[in-house]
């Protein structure tokens, strides 16, 4: 299992990793109707503009922070954060916000860009393109069991490509994310929990549970590359403007939020 201890203090952050290892969270049966791409991304909007605007929010960002906020902003189109808080100090933090409502699913969609800016090696891509965009249709693949087991053999061999693209989807390359914010709330906003954990704590805590699996039946259209996350295509129909992008989500257990400090 894992730990995690702290204060207030964000710098008093400190992962203690024991012996055991991750354990494959059993995660819940979703009881409430899945909500569309659309849906989705429009809710998670919201709560973006909630993290914003709500007053308890920010008391428990400044109780956690320990100074006092400025004001927080939205971060500029296509930075890897989500919102930015500026202290009265002059100093600020970059956040990446995930709102979540069940624990339960495939998860939630954190990062999306081309194909081509994912992994290094050539062949990783070539098979990615083959088992999640180059479908026959879309709940299929064309990719057989000889060739998915031959693309989780490469991507062993190739961990250490596995982990710059963990590093750059949850972190980030220039204009790094600080924190992972995420709330876990209803579909009305109604109540609201806040947990708050540092990026690379999040990515540590990731990169130790990599384990390379692909479903061998022909429904099996995602590469898993930790039991917390899966990668696919994109979405969206046949006229999707970004029909070679990859989408990666992420699944919040119970487990990862226990790593977290709640604040709220």
């Amino acid at each position: 299992m894992l730990a995690l201890h702290n204060q207030k203090s964000p710098n008093r952050f400190i992962l203690a990793y024991h012996k055991t290892k991750l354990s494959n969270d059993k995660t819940p049966k979703c009881k409430l109707k899945s909500m569309s791409g659309s849906d989705t991304a429009k809710s998670g909007i919201q709560a973006e503009d909630i993290f914003r605007t709500n007053k308890n929010i920010r008391h428990s960002l400044v109780d956690f922070f320990e100074k006092p906020i400025w004001k927080i902003v939205k971060a500029p189109h296509r930075s890897k954060s989500d919102n930015i808080i500026y202290f009265a100090d002059g100093t600020q933090v970059n956040i990446q916000n995930k709102k979540i409502i069940n624990i339960c699913g495939r998860g939630d969609s954190f990062d999306r860009r081309h194909i081509s800016k994912t992994f290094k090696n050539q062949f990783i891509r070539k098979y990615l393109t083959l088992l999640t965009l180059a479908r026959p249709t879309k709940r299929t693949t064309r990719m057989t069991k000889i060739q998915k087991q031959d693309f989780i053999n490469l991507c062993n061999q190739n961990i250490e490509d596995i982990k710059q693209y963990l590093k750059k989807t949850l972190i980030g390359e220039k204009n790094k994310n600080d924190y992972w914010v995420i709330m876990k709330t209803n579909q009305t906003f109604s109540t609201i929990n806040l947990y708050i954990i540092p990026s690379k704590v999040l990515y540590n805590v990731i990169e130790k549970s990599i384990h390379i699996d692909i479903r061998l039946r022909t429904t099996g259209t995602c590469l898993h590359i930790s039991q917390y996350i899966a990668l696919q295509r994109k979405g969206g129909s046949n006229t999707d403007q970004s029909p070679n992008h990859i989408q990666a989500k992420l699944k919040i257990t119970n487990e990862l939020l226990d790593i977290c400090l709640q604040i709220l």
